[in-house]
């Protein structure tokens, strides 16, 4: 789309040389968009219980072995067996159903 709003701005607005550079400025602006789709596309999606391990977090209160963590913006039943304090980092070491085990960072 940027290759052809900048080649129609190119033709209409600039003689010469100018036109000439311009589009391929554009043109290599669009390869290198085209480059980065191409990247993201083969990064596999993270998401649901595989995608939370390994994340940080902070205890919402004590958690001594159990109590509730934010994760990500969401609350979470957790189980930290060495315990953790309100307001403590914790990471999630895994999931079981919907409660994470976690421990301090």
């Amino acid at each position: 789309m940027a290759l052809i709003i900048g080649t129609a701005i190119a033709i209409v607005f600039f003689d010469g040389i100018w036109r000439i550079v311009i589009i391929a400025t554009v043109a290599l602006i669009e390869l290198a968009e085209i480059a980065v789709w191409l990247k993201w596309r083969k990064v596999k999606a993270t998401t649901g219980a595989e995608g939370i391990v390994g994340m940080k977090g902070i205890a919402l209160g004590e958690c001594r072995p159990e109590g509730q963590v934010q994760v990500k913006g969401q609350i979470w039943k957790a189980l930290c067996l060495e315990g953790a304090d309100e307001g403590d980092e914790i990471v999630v070491e895994s999931v079981e159903g919907l409660r994470l085990t976690v421990a301090r960072a």
